[in-house]
């Protein structure tokens, strides 16, 4: 049925069950499965410090985080026996996009991700990254609250 299952993370509780659940598929399956994260792209202007010479290297925001996420999700997948890569995303402007362009990078057929639970007016007037993909995308997904 399905052989490749991406696994988007933020390193939310939502997040983290849908590996969870989403390993769990893929060990029944015998799929594999990639986690992954995007970093948002925000540009120097808005960034805290607006200087910083060329020759220094810049710190990431998040980019700590996002590699603890991925850890966190490779060792529930590893503990299970899945085989897992990681996958993380810098480069997105939006996270919806780069959840696409990685479930397209590494031939995922399925999607398996958390929703957030927000309210109706929080999502009539912000929307939810899982809304967003639901309404681009071509493969399946498997959404979990």
């Amino acid at each position: 049925m399905f052989q490749h299952i991406l696994l988007p993370t933020d390193g939310s509780d939502p997040a983290m069950r849908a590996v969870a659940r989403g390993v769990e598929l893929a060990q029944r399956l015998g799929a594999r499965v990639t986690v992954m994260t995007a970093l948002e792209h925000f540009p120097a202007g808005i960034m805290a410090s607006g200087y910083r010479p060329h020759d220094e290297p810049q710190e990431v925001p998040g980019l700590q985080a996002a590699h603890h996420w991925l850890e966190q999700a490779e060792a529930v997948a590893r503990a299970a026996g899945v085989p897992c890569e990681r996958l993380l995303m810098r480069e997105q402007k939006i996270v919806y996009r780069a959840i696409l362009d990685a479930a397209q990078q590494c031939g995922a057929d399925l999607i398996v991700m958390g929703t957030h639970g927000m309210g109706l007016m929080e999502r009539l007037f912000v929307g939810s990254q899982t809304q967003r993909v639901l309404a681009h995308t071509t493969i399946p997904v498997l959404t979990l609250h």
